[in-house]
């Protein structure tokens, strides 16, 4: 059978040939001098590492330091930390147990008792490790569904915790799919790592469950509402350029109906989702640009030869058009500019059907979150003698150097379709 690991991490030489000279019987003992040293040893061997021993007093990285790296850390922060030092102060033995040490070892060392408290550090973690199977997410160290569902449960019905303010927020990862579905699923699971590392970072002390594939529940008594916030906004600061998630919140006075507000938050969090596939369009969209008017000349007096109408026009609130052709006032049935400029107003809302326009902008926005080039869109329209015609919109988001951003679309009849 093969010995479990220890890390041991002591800067004292005789101190720490002794702790190795008393372990090695049953161990096999790894040794660092500080706790940079420690932390080094740690991402090559982490997964394997039974128990670390830790002295306080150290150069370079002291005891105190390590604790708060590997507390950070979904992975390292589940293996017990034995401090080997004598404190200085109850204030130090608080500090450390607050940082997650597991236990202590008084200096000088009795052999028998190191033995004993390495064994018992060792069997806790790995007795709960069973239960953590069935009630921990392996990938993120968040509890799963089922406990969420458990400890809500058990919240409420608390006469202490029922009546204590709670933030909830509702996370969903960005882009998950896209990069399963490019970069493959170990890098889709780091992403999810990535993201949870950074809630953990942000919501230490917080009940953190993984809800579902890319999503978190995060339910954190605060004091308050505005420390509740400023944990949001450090969450939102943690986000890198690869990576983020969205989120919704709702803060409660008391503990209750926390299922209901959950639901809350997860609604809120798509209005965030929203906004970030929108930005991330524009964003790889801005690269098809237009940079000057002697291109959009060139690209209307191609639209001239082609069959349908074409128009472009202002990609924000009031949509106004900025050119068209004259097959688009063939369409409408306008003899003139003015005809047309009269029936529309001169804006895309104006052209589409009254009727259709809201399920043409929501039709347009889930394209859009589908990371679509081309939005393809049927509605009616009504001509200038009160007729009404359906017709294909094909449309694309661009970037000019003169108009800004601007859709340029192509417009058929399909009414005899």
């Amino acid at each position: 059978m093969n010995k479990r690991l220890l890390l041991l991490i002591e800067d004292n030489e005789l101190n720490r040939e002794l702790l190795v000279n008393i372990l090695e019987e049953k161990y096999r003992v790894l040794t660092a001098s500080n706790g940079q040293e420690g932390l080094d040893i740690l991402k090559e061997n982490g997964q394997d590492i039974s128990a670390i021993l830790l002295d306080i007093q150290m150069p370079v990285m002291d005891g105190f330091e390590f604790l708060e790296e590997i507390g950070q850390d979904v992975v390292y922060s589940k293996i017990p930390v034995i401090v080997t030092t004598v404190l200085d102060s109850a204030s130090d033995e608080r500090r450390c147990l607050e940082l997650g040490a597991a236990d202590f070892i008084v200096k000088p060392y009795n052999p028998v008792v190191v033995q004993l408290r390495v064994e018992n550090v060792i069997r806790l973690r790995e007795s709960n490790g069973i239960i953590s199977d069935l009630e921990m997410d392996a990938l993120t160290g968040f509890k799963n569904r089922k406990s969420y569902y458990r400890d809500i449960e058990s919240i409420e019905q608390d006469e202490v915790q029922s009546v204590q303010p709670v933030g909830v927020a509702f996370t969903d990862i960005n882009g998950l799919k896209t990069i399963n579905d490019n970069l493959g699923h170990q890098a889709g699971d780091d992403l999810i790592a990535t993201v949870a590392k950074a809630v953990s970072v942000a919501f230490p002390d917080a009940k953190k469950y993984r809800f579902g594939g890319d999503e978190f529940v995060i339910l954190s008594f605060d004091k308050d509402e505005e420390a509740f916030n400023n944990r949001l906004k450090k969450l939102m600061g943690l986000w890198g350029h690869d990576y983020s998630a969205a989120v919704g919140s709702v803060w409660l006075d008391h503990a209750k109906d926390l299922e209901k507000n959950v639901a809350i938050a997860d609604k809120k969090m798509y209005h965030d989702k929203s906004r970030y596939y929108e930005n991330k369009m524009r964003e790889r969209r801005w690269n098809t640009c237009v940079d000057t008017e002697d291109s959009l000349k060139k690209v209307e007096s191609v639209a001239e030869l082609l069959p349908g109408g074409f128009f472009v026009y202002h990609a924000d609130g009031d949509e106004q058009l900025i050119t068209y052709n004259r097959e688009l006032l063939k369409l409408y049935k306008c003899q003139n500019e003015q005809e047309f400029i009269e029936l529309t107003g001169n804006s895309f809302k104006g052209m589409v059907h009254p009727e259709d326009l809201k399920i043409v902008e929501c039709n347009i926005s889930s394209q859009i979150h589908q990371e679509k080039d081309i939005d393809r869109v049927k509605y009616r329209i009504i001509c200038k003698d009160g007729t009404e015609k359906k017709v294909l919109d094909c449309g694309r988001f661009v970037h000019t150097e003169m108009y800004g951003d601007v859709y340029y679309v192509f417009m058929n009849d399909i009414t005899e379709e």
